[in-house]
């Protein structure tokens, strides 16, 4: 039964980093017409091992509220935008706010909840059709104004191309879930790496920090300020951990098969809503919407740590006073 749960857990994380990847790298829209196939098979290798890892804390530090996801959705775009994108440090402060610290973060939120929906969560329908019309919106709005405001160069791709790639993804990812075999996960424990796998995790992240650095794509400034950001991250997370509740993933354990023709339904209503917002009108190097969504985007990326923050120690106070500390 263990070797059974530990298959599935695989099975479970195989399918949320084929979603981390479309979701960071496809829809994020970085620069993926710049890999090649090597690279792309090391991109896919550090999402798996992402998606590993986050999974591992949500079901370790008991994760179940919007404070606590913040939390590890930052870790992961902090890793990711450090070891694939390099772009910490290019051009700071922005270049930590938008993608690590915005972007990104967003990314692995969108992720999770679609991992959640695939392995049988209750998400109610109007819900999932307004968060694809909404980030699809918002997504035809980054891809078309992107690669003109951005300091890096970042390569533009025709309307047709993105849609498809980005449309055959959303439907593998729903795919792979479907046609895999039922996940024998039937408890928390079947969530959390054993302490090889979290060896082999960690020998995939240090591989690709040694690749980066090899080539100085990663400086000694984007890595402290990885490894001080991802340290107070996971301080935090241990700090307001509790065992008194479920994680998000105890909803979800077992997993189910999804219903692979709704989710379809919704990766369609998420690209025709992104190509009403790559047809929005503007001209030059911007429009009201780009204002609009990378404003936002910043606020968000200076905003949620420090008022996460906050709210975690306000609930830690208010949990030690209520056990009598």
């Amino acid at each position: 039964m263990l070797e059974r749960g530990r298959n599935g857990a695989w099975g479970a994380r195989l399918s949320f980093g084929a979603l981390l990847l479309v979701c960071s790298e496809w829809i994020v829209w970085q620069t993926p017409l710049d890999f090649t196939l090597a690279e792309w098979l090391g991109i896919a290798a550090i999402s798996l091992a992402l998606a590993a890892l986050t999974l591992d804390l949500i079901a370790r530090c008991h994760v179940n509220d919007l404070t606590g996801l913040l939390f590890v959705a930052g870790l992961h775009g902090l890793v990711d935008a450090t070891l694939i994108s390099h772009i910490t440090t290019r051009d700071l402060p922005l270049s930590l706010i938008v993608r690590p610290l915005g972007a990104l973060p967003l990314a692995f939120l969108l992720a999770l909840g679609a991992f959640i929906w695939l392995a049988g969560g209750r998400v109610p329908p109007l819900l999932a059709a307004g968060v694809a019309l909404i980030v699809g919106l918002a997504w035809g709005v980054w891809f078309r104004w992107f690669p003109v405001v951005s300091d890096e160069p970042v390569s533009e791709a025709a309307l047709g191309t993105a849609l498809a790639a980005v449309g055959i993804g959303l439907a593998a990812c729903g795919l792979i879930r479907w046609a895999w075999p039922p996940l024998a996960m039937a408890r928390r424990e079947d969530w959390l790496l054993a302490p090889p796998e979290a060896a082999g995790v960690g020998i995939v992240l240090l591989a690709a920090l040694a690749w980066g650095a090899s080539r100085d794509l990663i400086d000694g400034l984007g890595l402290v300020i990885t490894v001080v950001l991802a340290a107070y991250l996971l301080m935090v997370l241990a700090m307001t951990s509790t065992r008194r509740s479920p994680s998000l993933l105890e909803a979800i354990t077992p997993p189910r098969r999804p219903a692979l023709a709704s989710w379809l339904i919704v990766v369609g209503m998420f690209l025709a809503a992104g190509w009403l917002g790559h047809a929005l009108p503007g001209d030059g190097d911007s429009s009201v919407q780009s204002d609009v969504l990378f404003d936002a985007l910043t606020l968000f990326g200076v905003l949620w740590l420090p008022l996460a923050s906050i709210a975690a120690g306000v609930r830690a106070v208010v949990q030690m006073a209520r056990q009598g500390f």
